[in-house]
């Protein structure tokens, strides 16, 4: 898990910079600053975390054998390049929601299985997802449907992207390491 997120951590950082200077004004400017910032932030944490863990670096992680491990690097990197500022600022919102709601229930599930953590893990992962970046995030939506009076599925469909990407993210952190043939084919039927 902590690989994946050093993988995470490093593509997401790249990706709000990118669409930062592809939407450098208004609202969005500010969320895609604010969410560059914010995980920058969390590096050092997710260091400490790393380093308590003797958790192995991400550079080792092949993406031939570990597909799972970069579905959500690959999803936001696409996304940095293609979504408009709505699809994204949906995605985003989705993500930090879910990430953070999942992250609790790992936390959770393994105190009430007595399993012990360092003291990094648990400061890492039980930080909350920021209210201020979130609601940055839905008034960046709300704005862009008022203004645009868009109808399109376009923004959900890239939400499903991200969601899609921390599914491989999540499937990674339990031990499912897919070559990107098999990942493909399971998404496939997934979709079917």
């Amino acid at each position: 898990m902590v690989q994946a997120d050093q993988l995470c951590l490093e593509a997401e950082t790249v990706s709000y910079a990118i669409l930062l200077s592809r939407f450098p004004n208004g609202p969005a400017a500010d969320l895609f600053s604010g969410l560059n910032a914010a995980l920058r932030s969390l590096k050092p944490s997710l260091d400490r975390c790393a380093k308590a863990l003797e958790a192995p670096s991400a550079s080792v992680l092949d993406p031939s054998r570990d597909a799972t491990a970069f579905a959500f690097p690959r999803a936001v990197s696409w996304m940095c390049l293609h979504a408009g500022p709505i699809a994204a600022a949906l995605a985003v919102r989705a993500d930090f929601a879910a990430y953070a709601r999942e992250s609790g229930e790992l936390l959770r599930a393994l105190s009430d299985d007595g399993i012990e953590v360092p003291e990094a893990f648990r400061e890492h992962y039980s930080v909350p997802a920021s209210t201020e970046l979130l609601d940055l995030a839905a008034a960046v939506v709300q704005e862009g449907f008022v203004e645009r009076d868009s109808t399109s599925g376009r923004a959900a469909s890239v939400a499903d992207v991200l969601l899609v990407g921390l599914d491989g993210f999540w499937l990674f952190a339990a031990g499912d390491r897919r070559e990107p043939s098999a990942t493909a084919a399971d998404q496939s039927i997934r979709r079917g």
